[in-house]
C-alpha cells in the first residue's frame, strides 16, 4: 500500500489541517480588517490569551493569511523572546515591509486602494468607497519604533495597501518595551491607518503590574479548550480528506482522551493514522494503540516541562491538586488548602501562578491539569 502523508500536525506553532473552533476569533479578524479598510480608520486591537497548545500562534497565522487573500495586504509577525529585547526585529521587519512595497509596482492587485484622501476597499465581494480627511504631513516621531511604523504605513496607503503586525509571547516582554510600542500606536491612532494590531500571549498578560492602558482597551479573547464537538470535527475531517476515515467509536474514544485540549487533539490523531497504516479504516483497536503511543509522548514531554517549569512549593500544590483528583475526581481551591494543612489564603498565590502559567485551568470552581492525563502522572511520582 502507498505511503499517504498523515494528515495531522502535533507541535506548537504548526497549523492544524482542521482550524476549528475559533470562529469567534476569525470573526474579529474580519471586523478589524474591514474597520481598517472599509471604514478607513485604525481598529483597537485584537488581545489574544490562552495556555500553551491552544492555537495562539495558529491564529495569527491565521489573521494574516485572511488579510493576504481578502486585501492583499502584507503582515509584520514579531515573536517575543526571553530576555530579549523585540524592538530590534520589529525595526526590521518593518523596514522589510516598506522596503517590499515601494517596489510594488501593481498597486492595482491589492484589495484596498488608497489615493491622497480617498479610500476605494472590497471585501468579501461588497465595493465600498469613502473619504478620509487627512490632516497635514504630521511631524516625523522621534522615537525608532514611531519613525519605522510612520514610514512603513505611509508606504503602504501610497502603495494600496494596508498592514497587519501580529506580535506573539507578549507576555515574555517588558512592560516598559511594550508600553512603549503601544504608545506609538495609541498617539497615531487619530493618522486612520490601515493598521491592524493582534498580541497574542498567555494568561499573565493581564497581570496589572505589566498590563498598558493602550491593550486594556483592546479587544480580548481568549482561547481555551475545544468543546467535544470541535474536537471531533478536528479528528474526523482530516482522516476523511486523507482518505482513511475515522470511525465514530475511535473518535469517541480519542476525543475523551484529548480533553480538548487542542495540542493532544493533534497528537492522539497522529499516533491513531500510524498505528492504521496498513488499513483502509482508523479503528477502536488503532485508537486504543495511539492512545498509549501519545501518552508516553506527553510523560516524556510536556508532563516533565511543565513539572521542572514549577517551584518546589508549586510542585507541592500540583501534588495537593492531583491527589485530590485521583482519589475523589475533583479539586477546588479550598479543598487543595485543606490538603496542605494551610488556609487557602496561604496558598491562594500558587494557584494564581500555576494559573498563569497554564499548567492548571478553572472550570467553575473546579481546578484541573490543562494536559490531559497529567494529574495520574503527578500523582503516581
Amino acid at each position: 500500500m502507498s505511503r499517504v502523508p498523515n494528515p495531522y500536525r502535533p507541535g506548537f506553532n504548526v497549523p492544524p489541517p482542521a482550524f476549528v473552533g475559533r470562529d469567534g476569533v476569525l470573526a474579529s479578524v474580519r471586523e478589524a480588517l474591514d474597520v481598517a479598510a472599509l471604514d478607513g480608520r485604525t481598529p483597537r486591537p485584537l488581545i489574544l490569551t490562552g495556555t500553551r497548545g491552544v492555537s495562539k500562534t495558529v491564529a495569527l497565522g491565521e489573521a494574516s493569511a485572511l488579510a493576504a487573500e481578502r486585501l492583499g495586504w502584507p503582515a509584520v509577525h514579531v515573536e517575543v523572546r526571553p530576555r530579549r529585547p523585540f524592538t530590534p526585529l520589529l525595526l526590521e521587519r518593518l523596514e522589510a515591509v516598506r522596503l517590499d512595497l515601494e517596489h510594488t509596482t501593481q498597486p492595482s492587485r491589492r484589495g484596498t486602494r488608497v489615493t491622497g484622501g480617498k479610500v476605494s476597499a472590497s471585501a468579501l465581494g461588497v465595493g465600498a468607497e469613502l473619504t478620509i480627511e487627512r490632516g497635514g504631513e504630521a511631524r516625523g516621531p522621534a522615537d525608532p519604533i514611531g519613525q519605522a511604523l510612520d514610514a512603513t504605513m505611509r508606504v503602504a496607503m501610497r502603495e494600496g495597501a494596508g498592514l497587519v503586525l501580529t506580535l506573539d509571547e507578549a507576555q515574555l516582554a517588558t512592560r516598559d518595551e511594550l508600553a512603549a510600542f503601544t504608545a506609538v500606536l495609541q498617539e497615531h491612532m487619530g493618522a486612520d491607518w490601515p493598521l491592524v494590531v493582534i498580541v497574542a500571549g498567555l494568561p499573565s498578560l493581564r497581570d496589572p503590574n505589566r498590563s498598558v492602558t493602550y491593550l486594556e482597551r483592546g479587544e480580548w479573547q481568549e482561547l481555551g479548550l475545544l468543546d467535544p464537538a470541535d474536537a471531533r470535527r478536528a479528528l474526523i475531517d482530516p482522516a476523511a480528506e486523507a482518505g482513511r476515515p475515522l470511525d465514530d467509536a475511535a473518535a469517541d474514544l480519542l476525543v475523551e482522551a484529548s480533553g480538548g485540549y487542542p495540542y493532544a487533539v493533534q497528537l492522539y490523531g497522529h499516533h491513531a493514522w500510524r498505528a492504521s497504516a496498513s488499513s483502509s479504516r482508523i479503528t477502536v483497536t488503532h485508537a486504543r494503540k495511539a492512545l498509549d503511543a501519545a501518552r508516553r509522548e506527553l510523560e516524556e514531554g510536556l508532563y516533565v516541562a511543565r513539572w521542572n517549569d514549577a517551584s518546589a512549593r508549586e510542585q507541592e500544590y500540583l501534588v495537593a491538586v492531583a491527589a485530590l483528583i485521583v482519589r475523589t475526581g475533583e479539586a477546588t481551591g479550598p479543598q487543595v488548602a485543606a490538603e496542605l494543612g494551610k488556609a487557602q489564603t496561604q496558598v491562594s498565590y500558587l494557584r494564581d501562578r500555576l494559573l498563569k502559567k497554564g499548567t492548571l485551568y478553572t472550570e467553575g470552581p473546579r481546578l484541573l491539569f490543562l494536559t490531559p492525563g497529567m494529574a495520574e502522572w503527578v500523582s503516581g511520582r
